[in-house]
């Protein structure tokens, strides 16, 4: 199929951009009042004014009032954040172990996704509880359920851990222990339990985790060499090596990621010294990391790699690259080799590029050839048209350029399905004059 590229598709797509941003600018002076219509407690529910857990009140508070509220609510009244939290941590080191289970216990019934600071607020009473009662801290964990429940536990164990790490581990061996029935919990709670041992002891940490399932095993060596990496990356590199085959693969890229955030020239050196999949993986982390401070650098080692290396490691410099200056990200893309790794890094680069400069995103990628890249290159325009800009109409005629029969028609269909919901008319007066089946109309949102 022949490409098209209407000055009316890119100008369209610019105008949206604009709109966008003129409409978001105008909105801002309604934001408060926005955030002000949010529903409270349901009607009929009575504020817990037991526990002082009733809303923040700032109206005629003195932020720089006394440090040492008499209760709850009023360190939630004070206005400056830094102060509140100053505040909230004096106030939880007064209570005792009684008065914390109170306070949990009003904060269990909140449903949906809590405030941040509400969940600061769990951490740290369940942290204090397990230092004044670990017995009553840890049986309530055998109560709870849902994510609050796993979110709990991650606070107890670590708390716990780091004044009793043996305790710790005895809980995560008990077999009748029913938050470790999913093997990801317990990987990650035996990685908190051995991140706060290596603290103390790292030797016994080992020897510990040496004794675990493979899922608790994975999860504790972690915890261990994130430890270790802080302050000798080497060490933590040579224990990864040191471990069984099944437990490296995780561990080294671990090990790449955080090595390459603070020296990425080592943490390249190190893995390009490893072999087979070992080297694959930790390379790919560590370039990735790269990207993110550095993406021309890391793409200049790239460049150094033999071609048929290099489709691994394009996506991830790509998709770091293209958040910072897309721009630069394609114009050095557009010199890679045709391959799974370019075609996947174009759908990134395009859906950001889309989103921050819509004209010259559409300008140089009617320029690029026709195959799996461009493809993925319309697919990403495509979508920020749709969903960023809220403009399907040009998503449509974009997703009928694409090459790929499949692709097309899905990415086709997907778009005219986001045009019908917004403009009935237009998307099936589309759909007649390209000959496309019109697709079944869904809720907005779908």
């Amino acid at each position: 199929m022949k490409k098209i590229f209407p000055l009316l598709l890119i100008l369209s797509l610019a105008l949206n951009a604009w709109q966008l941003t003129q409409g978001s600018k105008s909105d801002g002076g309604n934001s408060e009042t926005q955030k002000s219509s949010r529903p409270g407690n349901p009607a009929g529910k009575p504020s817990p004014d037991s526990t002082g857990l009733q809303s923040r009140k700032t109206i005629g508070k003195d932020s720089t009032q006394s440090s040492a509220p008499g209760s709850l609510s009023d360190v939630l009244a004070i206005a400056d954040p830094l102060q509140r939290y100053e505040a909230l941590l004096a106030f939880i080191k007064t209570l005792n172990a009684d008065q914390i289970e109170g306070y949990l216990d009003e904060l269990r019934p909140a449903k949906g996704k809590m405030e941040a600071e509400t969940n600061l607020l769990r951490r740290l009473l369940l942290a204090k509880w397990t230092q004044e009662d670990p017995d009553a801290a840890l049986a309530s964990l055998s109560s709870a359920s849902g994510k609050q429940a796993y979110a709990d536990a991650g606070t107890v164990l670590s708390t716990l851990a780091a004044m009793d790490p043996a305790r710790a581990a005895a809980w995560l061996a008990d077999p009748e222990n029913s938050l470790l029935r999913q093997p990801w919990m317990g990987a990650m709670l035996s990685r908190a339990v051995a991140e706060q041992w290596a603290q103390q002891d790292p030797d016994a940490a080992l020897e510990w985790a040496a004794t675990l399932d493979p899922d608790q095993r994975v999860g504790a060596y972690s915890g261990i060499i994130n430890n270790i990496m802080e302050s000798d990356p080497r060490r933590a590199a040579s224990l990864a090596m040191s471990l069984d085959s099944a437990d490296r693969p995780k561990l080294l890229g671990q090990i790449a990621e955080a090595w390459a955030a603070r020296d990425p020239a080592e943490a390249v050196a190190w893995a390009n010294s490893l072999t087979g999949g070992d080297r694959e993986g930790s390379l790919q982390e560590a370039l990735g990391s790269w990207a993110a401070s550095a993406p021309a650098e890391a793409a200049s080692y790239i460049d150094q790699l033999p071609e048929q290396e290099r489709s691994s490691y394009v996506r991830d410099v790509v998709r770091n690259w293209s958040e910072q200056a897309p721009a630069d990200a394609a114009a050095w893309l557009g010199s890679q080799p045709e391959g799974e790794g370019r075609a996947d890094a174009m759908g990134h680069l395009m859906w950001n590029w889309t989103t921050r400069d819509p004209e010259a995103a559409a300008n140089w990628l009617g320029e690029q050839p026709a195959g799996p890249s461009y493809d993925s290159g319309v697919t990403g325009l495509a979508k920020a048209a749709a969903h960023a800009y809220d403009d399907p109409s040009t998503a449509v005629n974009w997703a009928s350029t694409i090459e790929n029969q499949d692709l097309r028609e899905s990415m086709t269909q997907h778009t005219l399905g986001v045009w019908r919901r917004q403009n009935e008319e237009a998307a099936r007066s589309w759909a007649a004059e390209n000959g496309v089946e019109l697709p079944s109309a869904q809720p907005r949102g779908k």
